[in-house]
């Protein structure tokens, strides 16, 4: 499983840069559809969040590391500010979504914590160490911001190849 969760913080990582402006505000359930999913406390289906996120944000402004990016302009989780949001395409062995905070990750890990009551716990004692919850929620540090992703196998689901 860690390699998914290798393969989604990579994905998360190529792009820190931001290109374009968002096309809409976030619907009012932005919070609750996407915070649950990056939780792992909701099912993950790449067709519905591509398609949540399109109606919310407009086009993807691209499509890099097995993800479709959306500009999140003006979205908010558990108080923290949300850039970008991504979500896998089709040549990614993993579902995911994941989304870039403009904070730190123990900023993040704690306003969750606040917000939500789940704890993560560092996967070791490193400045750039993960965070990871009992639900498999994955936050990782890049630059000066904190990514946040939920991952799951492809090849784990049956009927899915």
């Amino acid at each position: 499983m860690k390699t998914i969760h290798r393969i989604a913080l990579a994905c998360a990582l190529l792009a820190p840069g931001a290109v374009g402006v968002a096309n809409a505000a976030p619907a009012a359930t932005f919070g609750i559809e996407v915070g649950n999913a990056l939780l792992c406390l909701n099912q993950l289906n790449s067709k519905y969040f591509y398609d949540y996120l399109f109606e919310a944000f407009g086009k993807p402004y691209k499509t890099e590391g097995g993800a479709y990016w959306f500009k999140a302009a003006g979205s908010n989780i558990w108080g923290m500010e949300i850039t970008d949001v991504m979500v896998n395409d089709s040549s990614s062995p993993a579902d995911f979504i994941g989304a870039v905070v403009n904070g730190t990750p123990q900023a993040l890990a704690d306003a969750i914590g606040k917000n939500v009551g789940i704890r993560y716990s560092l996967e070791d004692n490193t400045k750039y160490s993960l965070r990871q919850s009992q639900a498999g929620s994955v936050i990782a540090y890049a630059d000066t911001k904190a990514k946040i992703y939920c991952s799951k196998s492809k090849y784990l689901v049956p009927g899915k190849e």
